[in-house]
């Protein structure tokens, strides 16, 4: 990060930035018309997402996973279809490393078992991180299924046999193992446990926020910094992170857009380029994850947050940079 130097990008009037949202989301509409016209061929079809034996495990009848970059559950049998998406950023000559993520629904009650399988099959690392920022319930409507033990006393069994559904290479068991609260969310350190014996068990960081209302942006902005520098921290970096909401879309994509932003990017580390970055990063990303996941960040005020977020860290590192001289 270039101390005291603002990004371009971050000086743009509001009507500036909400013109580049707009055009992001026509670039989606044209991409899901192709896919509409040329379900066959296009290179944005969403596949099997469409399947009538895959409605019960879609949360929303408008969020599917394009098929080209869906995750697949390993299966001996039966479906392997999950509404989870392999998600990489990379802006050229802006990050640092790619970053690796899945995007995915909060789980139902039809699919939790897979959310389950998905963890354990797609994070080869010891520590995997999933970061819920959804709360269970909104308005009286369920947002998430509560997948995970929330107390020493409960655990949960994910049979390998599905029944017709589908047949896993291995059960498990999710165990829980200790709670740490923290002002604004929760992390429960679980064991997921195979029950073949020949498998290593692994540990799951699961870090629960659940003040942030669907369809629009986080109140504050340090609790969500807060959030992506611990979780950041705890995962085994051969795991993507593993994020989801409710729908695994708007709060899904403005937390990806945000960690990879503060962690990975140029602009937002020591290792800051000299001169201006000639693009406006935000928009690159942004248009990067709606090319992988229909409508991540889905909202006009997600994506003005994201700005807001960027400079209130930029003011911060100038400010922080003045007490030490």
């Amino acid at each position: 990060m270039v101390k005291g130097v603002k990004p371009w990008y971050l000086r743009q009037s509001t009507q500036d930035i909400l013109e580049k949202f707009r055009y992001i989301q026509q670039q989606e509409d044209l991409r899901l018309r192709e896919a509409t016209l040329n379900p066959e061929t296009s290179k944005w079809s969403l596949g099997v997402s469409m399947s009538q034996e895959n409605y019960d495990r879609n949360r929303y009848i408008n969020i599917m996973p394009y098929e080209r970059n869906r995750v697949k559950l390993r299966v001996k049998s039966g479906n392997d279809y999950i509404n989870a998406s392999y998600v990489k950023v990379e802006v050229p000559g802006e990050s640092l490393r790619a970053g690796y993520y899945i995007a995915t629904q909060g789980p139902t009650e039809n699919s939790w078992p897979h959310f389950w399988q998905m963890c354990y099959q797609q994070c080869p690392g010891e520590h995997a991180v999933v970061v819920m920022v959804t709360p269970l319930t909104e308005h009286r409507k369920r947002k998430c299924f509560e997948y995970w033990p929330r107390a020493p006393e409960f655990c949960v069994a994910v049979p390998r046999n599905q029944g017709l559904d589908a047949v896993f290479e291995t059960g498990l068991e999710v165990q829980y193992v200790a709670e740490e609260r923290e002002n604004d969310y929760v992390l429960t350190t679980l064991k997921l446990m195979p029950s073949d014996p020949r498998l290593p068990p692994k540990t799951v960081h699961h870090f629960y926020f659940d003040q942030w209302r669907d369809m629009s942006k986080p109140d504050e902005i340090l609790p969500i910094l807060k959030l992506s520098k611990h979780s950041h921290k705890l995962n085994s970096p051969e795991n993507p992170m593993i994020v989801h909401c409710s729908a695994g879309v708007g709060r899904t994509g403005t937390f990806i857009t945000l960690d990879h932003l503060f962690h990975d990017t140029r602009d937002f580390t020591d290792s800051g380029p000299v001169e201006d970055y000639p693009h406006d990063l935000v928009e690159q990303i942004v248009s990067q994850l709606r090319s992988q996941r229909l409508k991540m960040v889905q909202t006009p005020d997600q994506y003005l947050f994201i700005y807001h977020a960027a400079e209130l860290v930029q003011n911060l590192a100038s400010a922080q940079d003045l007490t030490k001289k």
